[in-house]
C-alpha cells in the first residue's frame, strides 16, 4: 500500500478545514435547541418625548409594541422585556402604537443580524433601533440586563413566551 506525503495530508486537512468552518458560519445562530430567537425589549423614558419622532407625538404611558401577530405589550419604562420564541427563519414586523394610533413599523429577520438574541430600543426621535452584541453598543451594553447568565444576581427582566 502506498503511503500518502505528508505534504498533501496536511493540504488536504487544511481544505476540509476551511470548507468545514465556511459551512457551519452559513448556519443561522440558534437561542436554544429548538431555533427559535428573542428580541429584548429595552426600557425608554416614561416622559413624553421632546424632539418629534418620526411617526409623529406619541404618550409614552399609552405606547404598545407588538411582534407579528401577537398580543401587543407595553413598552417597559424601568425593566426590559423579552419576547421569546420568534422564528429565527421567517420575517417579522415590529409595530410601536400609541393611543391606538400606529407609530411605525419595521420589518427584520433574525438572519440579516446573524444572532438569535436581539435588542430593540425606541427614543421618540431615532426610530426603532434594532441590534445585536456584536453590531450595537447600546445592546451589548444591556445584554446581561436581558439574558443574565448564571452568575449574574440582576432582576430578571418580565418574561413574554408567547
Amino acid at each position: 500500500m502506498k503511503r500518502t506525503p505528508p505534504a498533501f495530508a496536511v493540504l488536504l486537512a487544511s481544505v476540509t478545514l476551511i470548507f468545514t468552518n465556511a459551512a457551519v458560519s452559513q448556519t443561522p445562530p440558534t437561542d436554544s435547541a429548538s431555533g427559535k430567537g428573542s428580541v429584548c425589549v429595552l426600557p425608554n423614558s416614561p416622559k413624553p418625548p421632546t424632539r418629534i419622532s418620526p411617526g409623529g407625538m406619541y404618550n409614552p404611558d399609552a405606547l404598545m409594541v407588538r411582534i407579528d401577530k401577537r398580543e401587543a405589550i407595553h413598552w417597559p419604562h424601568k425593566t426590559p422585556t423579552i419576547i421569546f420564541n420568534l422564528d429565527l427563519q421567517g420575517k417579522h414586523l415590529i409595530a410601536l402604537t400609541s393611543d391606538g394610533r400606529q407609530i411605525m413599523s419595521a420589518r427584520f429577520k433574525f438572519s440579516d443580524y446573524h444572532d438569535a438574541q436581539l435588542c430593540a430600543y425606541f427614543d421618540g426621535y431615532q426610530g426603532i433601533m434594532l441590534g445585536n452584541t456584536s453590531d450595537a453598543l447600546w445592546c451589548k451594553v444591556k445584554k446581561r440586563a436581558c439574558w443574565p447568565d448564571a452568575s449574574a444576581q440582576l432582576t430578571p427582566p418580565r418574561i413574554h413566551p408567547f
